[in-house]
Formats: structure tokens, C-alpha cells, sequence
């Protein structure tokens, strides 16, 4: 059954994942992989003869430093489809690059979810500079990609699997040097943010850093989630979820007193299936490595 191959480079490593629909059954993980991305085309090659990379659809997670995600008004009286052109020329004064060789895209806000007249959308913009490279790194690698993706819809994918009907959620995952919170409604993205909070700890760090870390994620999170509750009181956030890394259970512990919302782990063996990648289940700093590469295979088209 067709699929999709996750691709998400992390400095100098990448995480890849095989993930296939299953009729009337949860989502397959096939395989997943860590390999170093030192050498982006040789790793290609690698994968391609070791993975069959060439035999499924593969989509590119863009690195944090790659691309830059505005919240803004949807331009006014342009259609759906002309929105990405509309915004490019409004975002010149917002990113640190030229926009006119820009990569550009938009995400539609859900309606109804705020008091705003105007529609919201999220532009997401990436430079020529950083696209290219990885496009043609592809591309001599006989792997060209059929899609280019990004941490937030990642995010967005695999919180859709445990979103509450009629409620919006939050999700928070966290990696060595900064953690990304996106929020959902219907499947879709409602707000993003990229945070600068060091939660990935190492097993050795005693209890007073780990507090210290824990509050200040609590006072981050506090502040983003009200200007949330803000910007888009039409819908309820029913939960904060936690994606897997070692301590979790502790840090959401700690979190739910801080919070207004009820903070838990994320359980993704609930709605995907692991039997091929059991390891997967074992290892939370192996899954917390794989979650965007898995997440972007998500995608339906």
C-alpha cells in the first residue's frame, strides 16, 4: 500500500520514516532510521539502496534555521489560491531575506475560531538559499522530493490522530536546545510557536536545574496559551499534550499545577501502529529523534 518517507535532517543527522495507511487500522510505521547527513546526497544514495527510498513518495522536513512562520490577516477580496502570492510582498519587512525568490506558502486558519472579521492565515516562508540546496541534493541523489515540509504541520499531523472533537489541543515537543508548541482545531493548525527552552535535559541533571527549566517552560507556556485563548475565543483548549521524550511523565507533573488546562503524555501507540519498530516504544530519546520524520509522513496528499 502506498506510503510516505519522512525526512527530517537535524544538523548532522537526519531521522526517516516509512509510514503506510492500513485499511480500517491504524497507521504503519514500516521502518525508521538515524543516519548521519554529513554528506546530504551521499546519504540519499545510501538510503535509496538500502531503503528503496526511490519506490515510495518522500517528503523534506525543513530545519528550524530554514524557514520563518507569520501570523497574518488572509488579503482581503483574493482568492483562496492567490493568497501566497498576495502575502509575499507583506512579508519583506517581516523575514530576514529576500522575498522575492522566497519559497511561499500559507496555511488557512480555521473559521470560526476567532472575533476577527478578517480571515487568518499562517505564511511560511523559506529563502531560495536554504530551499535549494536540499532540492537539488535530491535530485542528484535520483530521490527528488514530492513534497517540502515543516516541524509546525508535522506537529499538526500527529496531534490530528488524538484531537478531541469540537475542542482545540496543544502540543508540545521538545528537542535539545528549543521546543516547538503548536496548537490544533479540526486537524488543522491554529497557532504556532518556536520557544527557547532547554526541557530535553540529560539523565544527570540535578533537581534544581530541571525545576528551574520546568518553571520557566510553565511561565512560557502560560503566557502563549492566554494570547491563544485570546486570539481565538471561539474555540476551547481542552488539553496541553507532552510528545515522547525521556521525562516526560515528570515534566507534566510539573506543568499541570501551573496551567489552566490539563497537561498529559502524548500515547501515540494508541493510534499508530508499532509492531514493525518496537524499539520505537522502548526508547523515548529514539521516537523524540523520529517524531517530525513521522509526523510529515502523515500527510494525505
Amino acid at each position: 500500500m502506498p506510503g510516505w518517507i519522512g525526512c527530517a535532517p537535524q544538523g548532522d543527522h537526519i531521522a526517516v520514516a516509512l509510514v503506510q495507511p492500513v485499511a480500517g487500522g491504524k497507521p504503519a510505521i514500516r521502518w525508521a532510521e538515524h543516519t548521519p547527513w554529513d554528506q546530504p546526497t551521499r546519504a540519499l544514495q545510501s538510503l535509496r539502496r538500502s531503503r528503496a527510498l526511490h519506490r515510495h513518495r518522500r517528503v523534506a522536513v525543513l530545519q528550524r534555521s530554514q524557514y520563518q512562520c507569520v501570523a497574518m490577516d488572509a488579503p482581503a477580496d483574493v482568492p483562496r489560491p492567490d493568497w501566497a502570492a498576495a502575502v509575499r510582498w507583506q512579508l519583506k519587512d517581516t523575514v530576514d531575506f529576500l522575498v522575492d525568490s522566497a519559497a511561499i506558502d500559507v496555511l488557512a486558519v480555521p473559521e470560526g475560531t476567532s472575533y476577527r472579521a478578517q480571515a487568518q492565515l499562517i505564511a511560511v516562508a523559506a529563502s531560495a538559499d536554504q530551499v535549494r540546496p536540499l532540492v537539488e541534493q535530491a535530485i542528484d541523489a535520483g530521490t527528488p522530493w514530492q513534497a517540502i515540509d515543516i516541524t509546525e504541520t508535522a506537529l499538526r499531523n500527529l496531534s490530528a490522530l488524538v484531537e478531541p472533537e469540537g475542542r482545540a489541543q496543544a502540543l508540545l515537543h521538545c528537542q535539545p536546545h528549543h521546543a516547538t508548541l503548536v496548537v490544533t482545531y479540526g486537524g488543522e493548525l491554529l497557532s504556532a510557536r518556536q520557544m527557547d527552552l532547554a526541557l530535553l535535559l540529560p539523565a544527570d541533571a540535578d533537581d534544581t536545574t530541571r525545576a528551574q527549566a520546568y518553571d520557566q517552560a510553565g511561565l512560557e507556556l502560560q503566557r502563549t496559551l492566554d494570547g491563544i485563548e485570546r486570539a481565538f475565543g471561539q474555540v476551547t483548549l481542552a488539553r496541553l499534550l507532552v510528545t515522547p521524550m525521556p521525562g516526560a511523565a515528570a515534566l507534566c507533573e510539573h506543568l499541570g499545577p501551573l496551567l489552566y488546562v490539563p497537561v498529559a503524555p502524548l500515547q501515540l501507540d494508541d493510534v499508530l501502529d508499532f509492531s514493525d519498530v518496537p524499539e520505537l516504544l522502548t526508547d523515548a530519546s529514539l521516537l523524540n529523534r523520529q517524531l517530525c520524520a513521522i509526523g510529515a509522513a502523515l500527510r494525505e496528499a
